[in-house]
């Protein structure tokens, strides 16, 4: 059962590890980001009360088992799950080691893995056979970094935009810190629910994309990132170090998912 154990904490040991590598400017304190990871891993808890009364709530208004179905993986399950990750994720919005724009996929993809950790565990132990094990490993623990990045992606735009003073487009950038998140989670658990074969090959393709997709945004993110404080202020000089710092001032924003 030991090995099994470590089955089910690798997979999130070697996402963080290849995340962290990235923070190339200034790393982050180990004590904040082992709090990020433990706070994420508690949420699994209150995820679970959420999850329980949200389904509870739908099965009393339908029968449906469709309806039911579609209500509980692509509403109730991410929203409880992603919701007490963001808000765990919000306690950092004033700590002052938050003053480049990676360290929003930073702080993101420790609590997103906390919770994927304590998550994996519990299911790999409780099943107790390896190929769970691996399944989880390469499709749920990724699935939750995944989500992770993006939301991260966000809560750095957001914080960036909120420094540069562009109240409106900050709202608009929190908001797509919980939706995107919650939209990825949902199609990903609401696909792994259907019996059609053209589902899962969707699934399979869906995947592949996002995940690709979440790691060129960490390369991206990371070749872009700056100090939040010169974002906010135009009139500071651009170091060399910080080329991307030139995007943030033109646009506002960092390079997006994919390009859009």
């Amino acid at each position: 059962m030991h090995y099994l154990l470590f089955l089910a904490v690798l997979p999130s040991i070697i996402l963080a590890r290849h995340v962290l590598a990235y923070d190339r400017i200034e790393k982050e304190p180990f004590g904040l980001l082992a709090l990020l990871f433990v706070m994420g891993a508690l949420t699994c808890f209150p995820a679970g009360v959420l999850e329980g009364i949200g389904c509870g709530l739908v099965e009393s208004l339908t029968s449906n088992t469709t309806t039911i179905s579609r209500l509980t993986y692509l509403l109730i399950v991410p929203l409880s799950e992603e919701g007490v990750k963001y808000l765990a994720l919000r306690t950092t919005r004033k700590n002052p080691n938050f003053n480049y724009t990676f360290d929003g996929i930073v702080y993101a993809v420790m609590v997103g893995l906390g919770f994927a950790t304590l998550e994996n565990i519990l299911y790999v132990m409780d099943s107790g056979t390896l190929d769970v094990a691996i399944m989880r490993g390469a499709f749920s623990v990724p699935l939750h970094c995944t989500c992770a990045v993006f939301m991260g992606y966000y809560y750095g735009v957001w914080r960036g935009q909120l420094a540069r003073g562009s109240r409106a487009e900050a709202a608009h950038a929190r908001r797509l810190a919980l939706v995107v998140p919650c939209l990825i989670h949902g199609i990903f658990d609401y696909s792994l629910d259907t019996e059609s074969l053209l589902m899962i090959l969707g699934l399979l393709a869906f995947v592949l994309l996002i995940f690709a997709g979440a790691a060129r945004q960490v390369r991206v993110a990371s070749a872009n990132d700056a100090p939040i404080a010169a974002v906010a202020d135009l009139t500071t000089p651009i170091p060399a170090s910080h080329k991307g710092l030139r995007g943030w001032r033109k646009q506002g924003t960092p390079p997006p998912p994919f390009n859009m």
